[in-house]
């Protein structure tokens, strides 16, 4: 009985310490504990932070319910993962609490170790990213999407989550895109697709943090989207492109500024004026694509009439060939006219003594001047 009252004396002295913040009492109370008992010390410190008062908190709880981030860390070490997920009479955890109240230090500090305490939900089925969404500690909300992505299906089943914005007039996607995941950025782009320009209390854009934050997947990302507009001026009068030349010198600097001014990007100043360097470039290439287009409908131009070339070279070929063919047949046929005629002559012959065979023509002069005529002929 003794031992049960002197348990819950040390129970409400503990409790009373931790709620004042005095970190002092709460590591002395508990290393005391320790060396009184040094076989069963750290059960007992163990059975301690694991003990709930009156209203179900723990010690752990009570330090992140109050904002007590010295105190929340210490305990910390003496805790497991199932004191975290122990819930109060109000049926949340730690995890919950220090999400709602928007306690990012807490919350990173407890991601670090379990990352799984994302998808721990309330009877109601909200979840920490919820909780912290509605309150609008978009750092929150950030922290937990990249601990785990795939707590975004929130956001596809409340909409109106993404459009929440918190007191320095930020998005989830403002806060997302300082983070290093594109998938996140991509997710919530679905979900809100209207988010992509929306402005904070100083003009920036999702483009404007990310390239400021140097992000170069997420501004790649970005640029991917139709309706994104590259110039967006800041109320500082700049552009993404004029905060990327404030970037310290790096790969990741050279690559954003290189996507960026690929995709049409200026600085503020040139902003609605005609750039003569990109008005240029923009003829050149115009020029360019026109005589790479009037080469390659020559290069077809050239191959129908080298084409149509060879076909009447070929006709011209055969036209020689049958002419010669031709006049061969008929002087082979003219001959063999002639040769006949030679050999009937008209009259026919002699057939009696002394002239038997002789032509009856032979001896006129019509026959001799034909028979010379064919002959030269």
């Amino acid at each position: 009985m003794e031992s049960k009252s002197l348990r819950f004396l040390t129970q409400q002295s503990f409790f009373a310490s931790v709620q004042s913040g005095e970190l002092q009492s709460v590591k002395q109370m508990l290393d005391k504990l320790t060396k009184d008992e040094p076989s069963n010390g750290s059960s007992t410190v163990s059975n301690l932070v694991a003990s709930q008062n009156e209203s179900g908190k723990t010690a752990l709880y009570i330090a992140a319910e109050n904002n007590l981030q010295e105190t929340f860390s210490y305990l910390l070490k003496f805790c497991d993962v199932e004191v975290v997920k122990m819930r109060s009479n109000s049926d949340i955890n730690t995890f919950h609490v220090a999400a709602k109240l928007g306690n990012l230090g807490m919350v990173k500090e407890l991601l670090g170790i379990w990352p799984e305490l994302c998808e721990l939900c309330d009877s109601t089925n909200a979840s920490p990213l919820y909780f912290a969404a509605v309150k609008s500690h978009l750092d929150v909300v950030n922290a937990i999407l990249s601990a785990d992505p795939s707590c975004i299906r929130i956001v596809h089943c409340d909409q109106g989550i993404v459009s929440i914005k918190d007191k320095k007039g930020q998005t989830v996607l403002h806060m997302a895109v300082k983070g290093q995941s594109p998938a996140v950025v991509d997710e919530i782009l679905l979900a809100n697709h209207s988010l992509l320009n929306e402005r904070d209390k100083k003009g920036n854009t999702a483009l404007h943090i990310a390239t400021r934050k140097a992000r170069p997947q997420i501004v790649s990302l970005l640029l991917t989207k139709r309706s994104i507009d590259i110039n967006a001026i800041n109320n500082q009068h700049e552009t993404a492109l004029d905060l990327a030349d404030k970037l310290q010198y790096g790969e990741s600097t050279l690559e954003i500024k290189g996507v960026l001014m690929e995709a049409g990007a200026q600085h503020a100043r040139y902003v609605g004026q005609v750039n003569e360097a990109m008005e240029l470039k923009r003829i050149v290439s115009d020029i360019k694509h026109e005589v790479q287009s009037q080469f390659l409908q020559n290069q077809k131009t050239n191959i129908r009439v080298s084409g149509i070339a060879k076909e009447l070279q070929k006709l011209h070929r055969e036209a020689v060939q049958n002419t010669t063919n031709s006049i061969t047949v008929f002087a082979v046929l003219f001959a063999s006219i002639a040769f006949l005629a030679i050999l009937n002559l008209p009259g026919e012959y002699v057939t009696s003594e002394p002239d038997e065979g002789k032509a009856n023509i032979a001896c006129r002069n019509l026959f001799f001047f034909l028979k010379q005529k064919i002959i030269v002929d």
